[in-house]
């Protein structure tokens, strides 16, 4: 693992464990002349999601071999940041932020865009499924997923 840069040495935050999982190279939608500019914005909204998710787990992926192998609790913040692994954390964090940023312009566009296809009914249902948490909305996750399964079911 690189250790161009100082490492990190705190968890992730609150606010981004919350947020359900690409990224910074992902480019913001061009909706201008877009077949359905509702699906592009759902789309991107989705990938990022699957981006941010996929840099969650490489980061709790690191936390845990630092456990593992370095005793990382045990270290003091100096002797953490002299850990070359660690370095990783400050990597997966700028990702995280870049993120967060399109995430700024995504959501309102979310909201606004209307669909205009099936693909594109069925691309802001799968971000509406993203949106909300399982855990949280136990009845309506499911009942969504179902209805959305239905929905392909007769329009197909």
């Amino acid at each position: 693992m690189p250790d161009s840069k100082p490492a990190i040495t705190h968890a992730p935050s609150r606010r981004r464990l919350l947020q359900i999982g690409g990224a910074a190279g992902l480019p913001l939608p061009a909706l201008a002349g877009a077949a359905d500019p509702g699906q592009v914005v759902a789309e991107q909204y989705c990938a990022l999601e699957r981006e941010q998710r996929r840099l969650l787990l490489a980061w709790s992926d690191l936390e845990s071999w630092l456990f593992k192998h370095r005793n990382w609790p045990r270290l003091t913040k100096a002797q953490q940041a002299a850990v070359p692994e660690a370095a990783q954390f400050r990597v997966i964090e700028d990702q995280l932020d870049v993120i967060d940023g399109q995430y700024d312009v995504l959501l309102p566009l979310l909201k606004t865009t209307p669909a205009c296809t099936r693909d594109g009914v069925f691309a802001r249902l799968d971000a509406l499924l993203w949106l909300l948490d399982p855990h949280d909305n136990e009845d309506a996750h499911p009942l969504l997923r179902s209805c959305q399964a239905d929905l392909r079911r007769l329009w197909r």
